[in-house]
């Protein structure tokens, strides 16, 4: 067989194989170069639409939280399987939900935690934005299913004590949640939402100096808040603080009320309403609170001042309104405490009982732990309402029901105690009871004059006047007078409690006293 020429092939076919097989391997290596860079590039670009979408979640106005979720939904072109992202985008959705009312936000974060959990998603927003959606559908068995489980399980965020601080405040267990309030702001102190959801329970306990530290630390974290802004001035509106300091905010917030959500708009809307109200104009706030209503009907603060505006005039309708408001948030102390307190000093005592009596109704089964680790009824430890019901029952004649109601406040120990001591110690005065009378008093006004209840200082005076010890007795005027000025009581006021303590004097057949009082007591009313 012929041969000649074959190794020449061999060596040809060899080359053109072995270039071959270099341009091939060139090429792949190319792609797969290219693939690399491009996954690279792919994966920078979602690393930077997450960062920015947290950046502007964490600023937590609304249209913070839409420019987020534009940030997500571009991410979402890039990388549709991106779990942590869909987390991310169903807790944003969850709270345009729960904080800011937005239509459709909670279908929207529903869809995608269903996908983060499809996706196997671990992160904390996944998990916090399932307990918050559970609390605000009120499906609060499964809520607190969820929650023990993550617990035992080891999981802790501020996401999941918030979840967990809502749903003690939905189930009437207050103290429990501020608490978790407070543990949830705290872990989260960067996050506005956080603080602002505490600030939003203290006021719904009628809490109000707690309230506005809480809405404070919010504007820290950003000051452009909206939310806290706004619902700081209502809660500074409601504790009697001069109107003049808030109202350069809510100028500036109404004049952008295009960027404001119906839910913000109606929240501003009550604002202006308690700043009418303390203008003397009831109708023009009883006008903005519609407003608030027809912006947004849930908003129970709207029906709160509402009726606040129809109890200054008067109108038999307050009773039916602060009823409505009662019923749109039952586990609010304020609405229902500070209704009655309004309803009573309108005559109407009957609408009063029965705002207590709903009130009572709310939290007759809900127990609370005490010191000792047992569980106590909630309302034992309850001795603002135990205050409020005495008070109802003084004013209604019924005497022995007010005593009854006060010792239940006393035996509380709560923050009110030295409230509970003074109610209690007056009505003993009116009944004649000098002695238990003083016992109380005593506690609350102690004759170093270092306490600070004016009121208890008074009372206190009076019952040394009717046992004609005259000059103790001017000595705790005094007292009431100098503690009264320092909190704020006008001058004329002072002047014209002055005066009136001389005539009493001089009626008693002590004009020396008298003159001698009026030299002293002087200074407190003079103008500086």
């Amino acid at each position: 067989m012929d041969t000649s020429g074959r190794g020449d092939w061999k060596r040809r076919e060899g080359l053109g194989s072995a270039l071959l097989q270099i341009g091939v391997v060139a090429v792949v290596l190319a792609a797969a170069v290219a693939w690399f860079v491009h996954r690279g590039q792919v994966r920078q670009e979602v690393d930077a639409h997450l960062r920015t979408a947290r950046a502007a979640a964490l600023k937590g106005n609304p249209g913070d939280l839409k420019m987020a979720q534009e940030q997500l939904e571009t991410l979402f072109t890039l990388s549709p399987d991106s779990r942590d992202a869909r987390a991310l985008s169903a807790d944003i959705q969850a709270e345009l939900w729960l904080d800011h009312h937005v239509p459709g936000a909670d279908q929207k974060a529903r869809e995608q935690l269903e996908r983060a959990e499809a996706m196997g998603s671990r992160s904390g927003e996944r998990y916090g934005a399932r307990a918050l959606l559970l609390v605000g559908e009120g499906k609060t068995a499964e809520a607190q299913k969820l929650l023990e489980e993550l617990t035992a399980q080891g999981a802790n965020s501020p996401k999941l004590t918030l979840a967990q601080a809502r749903l003690l405040q939905r189930q009437g267990r207050l103290s429990e949640a501020r608490i978790a309030f407070a543990r949830a702001a705290e872990g989260a102190w960067r996050d506005p939402r956080f603080s602002a959801a505490y600030g939003e329970a203290l006021l719904d306990e009628g809490l109000f100096p707690q309230a506005v530290d809480a809405f404070s630390r919010a504007t820290t974290a950003n000051p452009d808040h909206q939310l806290s802004r706004v619902t700081s001035a209502l809660a500074q509106l409601y504790s009697g603080k001069n109107p003049d300091s808030v109202k350069a905010t809510l100028e500036e917030l109404r004049s952008s009320t295009r960027q404001l959500t119906p839910a913000l708009q109606a929240r501003l809307a009550v604002a202006q309403a308690e700043l009418s109200l303390t203008k003397g104009a009831p109708d023009e706030a009883l006008s903005l609170t519609d407003a608030a209503l027809k912006a947004w009907p849930e908003e129970h603060y709207a029906l709160f001042t509402r009726a606040r505006a129809l109890a200054a005039k008067r109108a038999p309708e307050a009773r039916q309104a602060f009823e409505a408001a009662v019923a749109k948030r039952p586990t609010a102390p304020l609405l229902a405490l500070d209704g009655a307190r309004l309803l009573q000093a309108q005559g109407d005592g009957a609408g009063a009982l029965a705002l207590l009596d709903t009130y009572e109704k709310t939290f007759r089964e809900v127990k609370v732990q005490a010191a000792d680790g047992k569980s106590v009824p909630a309302l034992d430890r309850d001795d603002r309402y135990w205050l409020a019901r005495g008070g109802v029952m003084e004013l209604a004649g019924r005497q022995d029901d007010a005593l009854a109601a006060y010792d239940k406040a006393l035996a509380a120990r709560g923050v009110g105690l030295a409230k509970a001591q003074y109610a209690k110690g007056a009505l003993l005065l009116a009944r004649k009871d000098f002695e238990g009378a003083r016992t109380l008093l005593s506690q609350v006004a102690p004759d170093t004059g270092a306490g600070n209840m004016p009121e208890a200082y008074e009372a206190l005076g009076e019952l040394l006047f009717a046992q004609g010890d005259f000059a103790a007795g001017c000595q705790q005027h005094y007292f009431a007078l100098m503690r009264a000025r320092a909190q704020g009581t006008p001058a004329d006021l002072i002047a014209t409690r002055a005066n009136d303590i001389k005539k009493r004097l001089e009626t008693s057949g002590q004009p020396a006293m008298a003159k001698a009082w009026l030299t002293e007591a002087g200074p407190l009313f003079q103008q500086q």
